[in-house]
Formats: structure tokens, sequence, C-alpha cells
């Protein structure tokens, strides 16, 4: 499989007027200014860029170019936002398999030969964190994606083929938030557009928020009236501030004609209490005591070095309050109990440090941890509560706690059992109740696809009723899941229960990379034998054989270049089918007399 590369997508933005815009190898070599595939599709999102963050960013009909849309090579578009604004999404899978629907967590560029998550760009810089693709439908002969839809929790979607012509159009058909603080003073929200793309005027409902959770979203700074003119736009704001801990599903309302239309909102919020506080006369407390919590500043952990780092920003953006950092073996939960710490920053101590208004010391000293235990998804802690007592090179104690979710009840409650899904549209799902006492609620999703890696914020959230949901209408061709999670009352959400319908489709991609087994010359001639592609890509499949002076193509091994020059030089086979060229095999030298 090939990958988009930054070099050959900077060179195309020049000439498209566009930034950061993706290209496979292959188009960059073959044509200097790439012609696109097709026109069409909905982009709604803000923009993750450094430049100009959260900036609403809507596009849609012929504003939207798509340049490569195929199974083995993921998506490349380029959208017009306006005369003076362009943006471009950029997906390629992972290394060796087909682009699916699915729930992903993204790392950023990776090696081609060993990406094993799709890689996202969108207006040239990497994604990071959770990617929903809500729908894949391809052609079972080339690979052709016909079909898309794409959800990146706090930034937006993407689709194309969804939409009839001529209809008023959603920017976004499905909102979903990333995971916030209850709380915190400085609300989440996601922009939506209204694009009558139709040639007359049609009336228009006011937007409301309904549903299990609709306190925890609302909507604000309307723009749309009472009716929407031909080719007219109007917007309106989604916030999210829940109120209550866990996952939480709502949904705006809209009449839209006499059509009643509703667009799905998820979110969830953290558990339990995350705070940070230090004091001391050190040299980095300075005889003061901070203490922030989570509704106060921007709280957030990433993976760092051996260890964490627990940052918490101040909400006007004039950077960080105090972080803390902390590390033990090879990023293992620390343990329980009370010990000594180190400032060697070595693989496998254990070393507290923090910054307070950007000041900090590696110090020696304490730490009493009660608890501390990682989410299995992401590897970052997911409940800790501690305490440490420190000392800088100025032997004055430094004292803090950190405390991440923490909270007295760990334990999720037991799945749903017992689920089932009606053969008959509408399908209706069933089951029965979590046998935990403080199980109180179930969060019932649907997914395209088998259901891997999908949590309780992923796909498309169904109408819960007791012990029932009812399945929206889903395209034909595909295989979908229904995953039920129970959740307790501190918000802790169980593993899910899964009942699937539908028969999973042929997706076919480009052959994988051939073997050369071996080379023997003659005069002018050129033998190799190799082994195929381990995967064909599901498609009958030829290999080329090629030097730099020429080339033969056949289906088995082994195959015979003739007329070749005497001379020292390499020889390699490309494998192609229908759904494109895959990987060539890695070169091997040969001497022809």
């Amino acid at each position: 499989m090939q990958r988009f590369t930054r070099a050959a997508a900077m060179a195309a933005a020049a000439l498209l007027t566009a930034t950061g815009l993706g290209l496979t190898d292959m188009q960059a070599a073959s044509a200097a200014a790439p012609t696109p595939i097709g026109t069409g599709g909905v982009l709604q999102i803000l923009s993750p860029s450094l430049a100009d963050r959260g900036a609403p960013l809507f596009a849609d009909g012929t504003n939207v170019q798509r340049f490569v849309a195929d199974t083995t090579h993921g998506i490349d578009a380029r959208m017009t936002i306006s005369p003076k604004s362009t943006a471009s999404f950029t997906l390629t899978p992972p290394d060796g398999k087909p682009l699916a629907a699915g729930s992903y967590r993204l790392v950023g560029s990776q090696q081609a030969d060993y990406a094993v998550v799709p890689t996202l760009e969108i207006n040239g810089d990497d994604v990071y964190g959770a990617l929903e693709i809500l729908d894949v439908a391809s052609n079972p002969t080339n690979g052709t994606i016909t079909r898309f839809d794409a959800l990146v929790p706090g930034i937006g979607e993407f689709r194309f083929g969804e939409d009839a012509a001529g209809s008023v159009l959603l920017g976004a058909k499905s909102f979903s938030f990333k995971k916030t603080f209850i709380g915190l003073a400085k609300n989440a929200e996601q922009v939506e557009t209204v694009h009558n793309t139709g040639t007359t005027t049609v009336p228009l409902g006011a937007p409301t928020v309904t549903g299990i959770n609709a306190s925890s979203f609302s909507v604000r700074s309307n723009t749309c009236r009472t009716t929407l003119a031909a080719g007219a736009a109007c917007t309106f704001r989604v916030g999210f501030a829940p109120k209550a801990a866990g996952p939480l599903t709502a949904a705006v309302a809209m009449k839209i004609g006499s059509k009643a239309t509703t667009v799905p909102l998820t979110g969830s919020a953290y558990l339990g209490t995350t705070s940070i506080t230090s004091s001391g006369k050190d040299i980095v407390n300075k005889g003061k005591t901070t203490s922030v919590n989570s509704s106060n500043t921007a709280m957030l952990v990433t993976e760092d070095g051996y260890g964490w780092t627990f940052n918490a920003d101040r909400l006007d953006g004039s950077g960080s309050a105090i972080s803390v950092h902390v590390e033990g073996p090879y990023r293992k939960p620390l343990a329980v109990g009370t010990r000594k710490t180190t400032s060697t920053s070595a693989a496998g101590d254990y070393e507290v440090l923090t910054t307070v208004n950007s000041s900090g010391c590696n110090t020696t000293g304490t730490e009493t941890v009660k608890q501390f235990l990682n989410d299995p998804a992401t590897g970052l802690p997911d409940t800790v509560d501690m305490s440490f007592t420190q000392y800088c090179f100025d032997k004055i104690p430094q004292t803090g706690t950190l405390k991440w979710q923490a909270r007295s009840d760990v334990t999720a409650p037991a799945a749903p059992t017992a689920a089932k899904v009606s053969a008959t549209t509408p399908r209706k799902v069933t089951w029965k109740a979590s046998a935990s006492k403080d199980a109180k609620s179930v969060v019932a999703r649907l997914v395209q696809g088998t259901g891997a890696g999908a949590t309780a914020q992923s796909g498309t959230p169904l109408t819960v009723s007791g012990t029932t949901a009812t399945v929206p209408s889903v395209p034909s061709g595909q295989q979908y899941t229904v995953l039920l999670f129970s959740v307790d009352a501190a918000g802790n959400v169980s593993k899910p229960a899964t009942v699937r319908f539908g028969t999973a489709p042929v997706t076919v991609m480009a052959p994988g990379r051939p073997t050369i087994t071996a080379v023997t010359s003659g005069p002018g001639t050129v033998t190799v034998s190799f082994t195929p592609s381990a995967n064909n890509g599901g498609l009958p499949t030829s290999y080329t054989l090629s030097d730099s002076h020429t080339e033969v193509t056949g289906t088995t091994s082994p195959l015979t270049l003739t007329g070749v020059p005497a001379g020292d030089g390499f020889v390699y086979i490309t494998p192609r089918n229908a759904a494109g060229e895959g990987k060539s095999s890695y070169s091997v030298g040969v001497t022809v007399e």
C-alpha cells in the first residue's frame, strides 16, 4: 500500500492554492497538478490548525473535490471554504488493510510499512485521539469508495455520497464532543450549518435539544429564521456542559420543510474529583499555595517520557498554572503505598516533578499512592489519588496532592445480557438488565462493522426505553453491531453486550508486496522467481517484472526479461489488480553478461 506524503502534498498545494494537501507517491510522480476524480460532499469542522484553531469551516457541493477515494489509498479531499480560505481532509488506511468503518485511536504520522491504525491530516496537521468512521461503502470490483462518513470528536464531520442533490443539507449529521469535566467554566461548542441547495424557499422550525441528557447540551447563536431561501445558509451553535458523569446523549430536533429532523449529540464527562495542590516555602512555591481543580482550569493528562504529565492550563489562555509529572517502572500503574522518589529520570525509577507558573525543580522525597489505575485502551492514567513531599536542592519541603477522577467506586457494573435484534424492520433491540444493583441506565450505540474497539461514545446513539431500543433505517449491504453498556451512579461503564445484523460486504484493495526468491541471468536475459503477494486484495493479480530498461507482465512465477543490456542492475516486481498498484518487491541486484 502506498501512503500520502507531506512533501508531495506541499508541492500540490502551491498549484491548487490549498494548504497541506495530501497526495499518494504514485500520483505525485505522475502528475504535478492532479485532476479531481469527483466533486460533492459535506465538511463541517472546527479548524484544528494552530493558526486558526476553533474557526468554523463549512463546504459542500462543488466546493468539495475528491482526488483519492478508494479502500487502498483512503480519502484525499480539498475544500473551498471561501475565496481566500481552503481546507483539506487526508485519511490513509493502516498498512496492508482496506479503509473500513470502525472506532480508532489516532497516533499521528506513522511509518508507511508499519501503520496499524489510520492516519488523518486535516489542513495538513496530524489529528490525534478518537476517530469514528461511521460509514464506508465501496465497489467490490475495484475498491472505489462510493459512500463515506467520518466523525472526529470535538472537531467535526466529513462525508460524501450520503446526501440527496437539491436538498437542505446539514453540515453535521451527528455531533460528538471531547470528554470534559462537570462544572468547567468554559463550555465546549460546535457549529451547525443549514444550507438550502434547492431552488425554492423552505420553512424552518427552531432547533431545540431533546433526549435523556438534554440538560447537558444547548443551542445558542441561532441565525436561522422561519424560512430559508434557495441557496441560502444559516447557522447555530451546539454547546456541551455536562451535568452528570459518564456517557451522555441527546439530540437537536429541527423541522426542515415538512420533515422533523434530528441530529444526534454525544458527549462524556470525567468521573470523580480532579485537582492538583502544591505548597511550601521552597523555590518553586515561594511560600504560596497553588490549588486548582477541573472547574477552574483546563486539565489534561499526557504520556511523557517514562511516565505521565498532569497539566492545568488557565482558562484565559495565559498558559499553565501548575503541572505534575510522575514516573514509575516502565510506565506501569504506580503501586498503592508509600515509597521514596528520585530525580534521576531513569527508566524504572519513581519520580515526581511539580512545576508552578513554569518554575520547577527535579526533586527527591516520598510519595503516597492511594489509587492509580490506567485505562487499558489508551494506556493513560484513569484514576489517580496520591500525595507527595519533595525536596529541591534548597532542602525545603514542597508538599502536594494529585487527584485524577479519584472516587470511591471504581468498579464497573455488569453488562446487560441476552441481547437480541429483530429480523424485520423497523428493527428492535431487546436485552436483560444488568445484574449489578448500582446499574442505573443503559447506553445503546449502533456502529457499522464488528464493533471492535467501540466505546459508549462510538457510532450513533439509540433511544432506550426500558430494555428495548429501536434501530433506525440503515443502508443495505452492510454489517452492523448494536452495543449495550450499563452505567452506574458513579458513571462507571460496563463492557458492552453486542448483537449484530446484516452481512459484511465484499471489500477489495490493491495487492500486497510480493517477494523475490531467486534471480538468474543469461545473455540478455534475467529470470526471476517470486512468491506472490500473501494478500491479493480479493481480486485477480498480475505481476510486472522491471529493470531500468524493460519490463514483462504475467500472472505466475517465474518471469523472464529479454533484451537486457549487459552490466549490473536491479530488478523488482510490482503487483497490480483492478483496485490499483500494490507495493513493489524489494529490489535485487543482478549482473547480465
